[in-house]
């Protein structure tokens, strides 16, 4: 279980961190860094209403608190209404590339989507030979904000978190793509892909661009970058979304529009979730973004039926039966108690012994006292050993915060909110198992018991009533 973390209320009222926290400011959504110049935004959105590309009811301004470029609402919007509109013709998309020398000989090869439109991206930035894209590529940021970009001093501070984790593994998987790419693709082809234009740093640099600069539903196998989209900033209270619309002739061709949720005044700033279902460490290291006015702090457990169960093939069928996979990942978070469902698969996990004749959908509900004694254990032991194994405690951590010792929209801040995140979600987690174990487990009511009150053998309080049977001489 331990492995699945390295993978109950909050202590205090306003959550762990309290009152003490320093205020974050409510406009700032975009790491400072990983926002364009002024004259680069400007620049990408000449390029991009050249091909075709409108901001209907959009325009650039400036943020109060940052000084960095910003889309606003040019007048007042009603839910529903169109404020950008980006033509299939202006994305970096799969069949747009290919129009390129280096995305018909990536197309050629088979490559995934992704990844031709990240090579085009180093042709188009670094290289000399370039398209129409090269004005895209350009506006771009040198810098995305992102972790995988970070230098490796930086990268200490994220040191113990899940986040440093997964970059760990993508970093890994990029040096091994970009490798295999040296030894086939480049190598057959040299004039389109000059050792000193595709390096290393060029690559990932491209990779984290295009994973930054795409949102639903432009991904997978239909990715594309929609210039103008992703200068909309990244908030958890969005007042935008992104839809894909058909058009043209027969409805053959496709529009990117940048739609308001809700009525959005003349002048305000324009924000789109770019994550809904993730935390704040994986958008992070994602996007280059952190909300820092609406955090979503957490820890991702994975919870996985363990193979060497001799049940496993029983509680294998019973997860499916309930629409579940034998693999689950849920987000713990330091306010929200686990829900039903995640409590339902730690029962099953645990059922063993006497328990195994349970095996059926009964595990939504307490099965045993023994079962739910493992299901607490499992989770506060297990949520203690992964705080152990960061190198910095929570209270430190706090102390950090509260000591203002990290500037505010700088990395090392961005790094000390994970840190936090992970751990508050942990800390309060183990307290809550912590505190069912100790006090609630004798008060609950079982399957055993509730099966006999539903035959009637035993009250409301847990006591019998066929007692009165031998009393009577009935038995």
């Amino acid at each position: 279980m331990q492995q699945a973390f390295r993978a109950h209320a909050p202590r205090r009222a306003g959550g762990i961190r309290g009152s003490g926290s320093r205020l974050k400011p409510s406009v700032a959504c975009r790491a400072a860094s990983s926002v364009a110049s002024k004259a680069a935004v400007e620049s990408a959105i000449a390029w991009a209403t050249k091909q075709g590309a409108k901001l209907e009811k959009a325009n650039l301004s400036t943020d109060i608190l940052t000084d960095k470029p910003i889309l606003v609402a040019s007048a007042d919007v009603q839910p529903g209404e169109s404020l950008i509109v980006v033509p299939d013709a202006a994305w970096v998309s799969v069949p747009n590339v290919a129009k390129t020398t280096v995305g018909k000989l990536a197309s050629s090869a088979g490559l995934e989507p992704w990844l031709q439109l990240a090579l085009v991206l180093v042709a188009e930035r670094f290289g000399s030979a370039k398209s129409e894209l090269a004005g895209y590529a350009s506006s771009l940021p040198e810098d995305l904000g992102t972790p995988l970009l970070w230098s490796e001093e930086e990268t200490r501070a994220l040191a113990g978190t899940q986040v440093a984790g997964t970059l760990n593994s993508y970093l890994t998987f990029f040096r091994s793509t970009f490798a295999q790419l040296q030894a086939g693709l480049f190598t057959a082809n040299p004039a389109a892909f000059p050792p000193a234009v595709f390096t290393l740093p060029n690559f990932v640099w491209a990779v984290a661009a295009v994973r930054s600069r795409s949102h639903p539903p432009l991904e997978g196998d239909k990715i594309a970058l929609a210039p103008l989209v992703d200068l909309v900033s990244h908030r958890r209270a969005a007042n935008t979304k992104l839809s894909v619309r058909s058009s043209g002739l027969f409805g053959r061709g496709q529009v990117a529009v940048v739609e308001a949720t809700r009525a959005i005044r003349k002048g305000e700033a324009l924000g789109m979730d770019y994550a809904p279902g993730k935390l704040d460490g994986p958008v992070l290291l994602d996007y280059g973004v952190m909300d820092t006015a609406s955090p979503k702090p957490g820890y991702s457990l994975t919870l996985t039926l363990d193979e060497s169960d001799k049940f496993v093939d029983d509680k294998a069928d019973i997860v499916e039966g309930a629409g579940l996979r034998p693999s689950m990942t849920y987000s713990i978070t330091p306010d929200q108690q686990p829900g039903e469902e995640m409590m339902a698969f730690l029962r099953l996990m645990n059922i063993k012994a006497m328990d195994a004749f349970l095996l059926e959908s009964i595990f939504r509900n307490e099965v045993s006292e023994g079962n739910e004694e493992a299901v607490c254990a499992m989770l506060a032991e297990g949520a203690r050993a992964a705080l152990a194994g960061y190198p910095t405690t929570l209270d430190q951590d706090l102390a950090a915060l509260r000591s203002n010792s990290t500037p505010l929209g700088s990395r090392a801040e961005a790094a000390l909110l994970v840190r936090l995140g992970e751990k508050e979600s942990l800390d309060a987690v183990a307290r809550f198992f912590e505190d069912r174990r100790a006090t609630q487990l004798k008060r609950l009511v079982y399957y055993q018991e509730r099966r006999l009150r539903r035959l009637g053998l035993v009250d409301d309080e847990g006591r019998t009533t066929y007692d009165n049977f031998f009393k009577d001489g009935i038995a």
